[in-house]
Parts: structure tokens; sequence; C-alpha cells
């Protein structure tokens, strides 16, 4: 278990957020005030200014139609653009959509956000299983060629197809500047076997899951605030381990 990949952590002296908010409050008001909520917490950890690639690997499968239908899917990349908000280094977050297969990549931006779930991401005729292993492969190569630490999350409802790979590639992970995120619209008790893997099977604890088990938060009922928290959670220790490790460049 050795460094792969090692990145200069970046984090603006001023604190502010990575995209200026000012014309975001005119023309999105909503994700405006889902950034500052963001910006309070980062703030209280410690963390304004810090800059990392923000990236969304989104199920697709079949079980996910109902959360797509509802808007649930929605609320949940919206919530996510309003965090990136603060720290993405482009204000661009990549989806990476998949169920049996993964889809091409789609950008969603402050000018996409409202309508590409419906638009770009959902493909109601096209609905497969659940194979995870192969859009962490993708999210392995992004992280083989970038030069800022990224910040995954992975939105999905249940288990992977094939847990033995999705494990493996998880840890293989843990070598390179990339912190996951997982969030499940639904309690997953695989996530929270990989939240709690010991280090004698990675380089370094590069997983926290939402929400917990034994927990009562629902990711979306619980508000802005204590979404950005459960965003958070881990963040601040994982650039502590990695930058350690090595994987991160103080």
């Amino acid at each position: 278990m050795t460094v792969q990949k090692s990145v200069n952590l970046t984090k603006d002296p001023s604190g502010r957020p990575a995209v200026d908010l000012t014309k975001v409050r005119e023309t999105a008001p909503e994700l405006a005030k889902l950034a500052d909520k963001a910006g309070i917490v980062l703030s209280q950890q410690d963390l304004s200014g810090v800059r990392a690639q923000v990236v969304v690997i989104l199920d697709h499968s079949g079980s996910m139609r109902a959360d797509y239908e509802s808007g649930a899917v929605a609320k949940i990349i919206n919530r996510a653009l309003g965090f990136a908000l603060q720290v993405d280094v482009d204000g661009t977050v990549p989806v990476i959509p998949f169920d049996g297969r993964v889809w091409p990549v789609i950008d969603v931006t402050m000018t996409n956000f409202s309508t590409v779930v419906n638009d770009a991401l959902f493909r109601p005729q096209n609905m497969g299983s659940t194979n995870l292993t192969d859009a962490l492969v993708q999210l392995k190569e992004i992280a083989s060629n970038t030069d800022d630490p990224i910040f995954a999350i992975i939105v999905t409802d249940g288990n992977p197809d094939n847990k033995t790979s999705t494990t493996r590639l998880v840890c293989e992970l843990a070598g390179y500047p990339v912190f996951i995120k997982f969030l499940a619209l639904r309690p997953v008790d695989y996530l929270s076997e990989l939240d709690d893997l010991g280090d004698d099977k990675r380089l370094l604890d590069n997983v926290d899951a939402k929400p917990e088990k034994g927990t009562s938060l629902n990711l979306l009922t619980c508000t802005d605030a204590e979404f950005i928290e459960a965003m958070l959670d881990e963040w601040s220790s994982w650039i502590t381990v990695a930058t350690a490790a090595g994987v991160l460049k103080a």
C-alpha cells in the first residue's frame, strides 16, 4: 500500500468561495443560499478556502427510478453543487452516471443545474444494474491525471453488483488524492463496512458514508446545514492523514 499520486493542497488564505457568489445571488439564489451555508460550516471547521475538484458518481440503476421521478436525485445534485461553489476548482461538477455500464460524463453548472437531471442524466428506458466498480475505475483514471485533490460524491441506494471488486477499488484509491463521500438515499450496510475498513487493508481512511448506521439522518429531509455538515464530516481528518502519508503536499 503506497502513494500512487501526490498533489498540492491548495487553500486560499482569504477563505473566499471558489466561485464569486455575487452573480449567483442574482441568477440562482437557491444555489447561493446553499453555498452560504456551506461557507459557514467550512469556516467552523477551519476549511474555508480549501480547494478540490468535486466529482459526482451517480447511481442510475433500476431501483433508483422512483428517486429520479420524485426529484430526490435533483435535490442531491443541487445540494452538491451548492457545496461545490465554495470549494470546487472551476465551479463545474462532472457527473458520472452508472448502472450496468458507465455513461458519458455530464457537466453540471450554474446554468443547467435545474434541468440537467431530467434533460441529460435520467434515461428511463436504459436503467440497469449497479456496476459501481467500473465507475470507480473511471474515478481512478481521473485521479491519476489530476493536479488537485478530488472530493468524490457517490450517490446510491444499494449494494454494488460486485462488493469484492468495489472494495478493492476503494482501497486502491486510498493511494490517490481522493476523498470518497457516499450518500445513500436509503441505508446500506455495505457502505458502513467500507467506512469502517481497517487501515491494514488500505493506505489510509479515505471514505465516509452517510447516513451512518444506526443514525436517523435522512439526506432528503434534513436541513441544508445538516446536509453540509454530513458532507464535511471526516474531510478535515482525511486531509490530515493524506498529508501525513504524502498523498497531499501542504
